[in-house]
């Protein structure tokens, strides 16, 4: 009896078991997909990951409605200033407050957040909510 107690007693002290394991923080991955598609030039990626309408900050302030229109107009919205940005962040190192996620620095950079609920069973499903390309 005093076995089987020290058996079940390492099983559950085990790192091993998912169930005991701190939760990975999915942000890093995500900032990794995101430079990956940039990098890429994949705007079917960076367009199904918009959660519009998507705020876009350029010369002038306007909204991206959709993603047709995201993909025509890509390369002034993802401009090289910006794209430069989000490649050198590093992607555990990011800044995250109420209002998301900011990938990138000063004023050009992307603001992501997670729509997913783990809660409801909902998946972690971060999302595009706003595009900063300017000074």
């Amino acid at each position: 009896m005093l076995r089987a107690a020290l058996v079940l007693a390492l099983a559950l002290a085990s790192p091993l078991r998912p169930a005991l394991a701190e939760p990975l923080d999915p942000t890093p991955a995500f900032i990794a997909e995101l430079q990956t598609a940039i990098r890429d030039n994949d705007k079917d990626w960076l367009a199904d990951h918009l959660h519009l309408p998507v705020s876009y900050f350029g010369k002038r302030k306007q909204v991206i409605g959709s993603k047709d229109w995201f993909v025509k107009h890509y390369a002034t919205v993802i401009g090289p200033e910006l794209r430069a940005n989000i490649l050198k962040q590093e992607p555990d190192k990011y800044f995250k407050n109420y209002q998301g996620v900011m990938v990138g620095d000063g004023g050009r950079n992307i603001w992501i957040d997670d729509f997913g609920d783990e809660g409801a069973g909902v998946p972690t499903r971060f999302e595009i909510i706003t595009i900063n390309n300017s000074e």
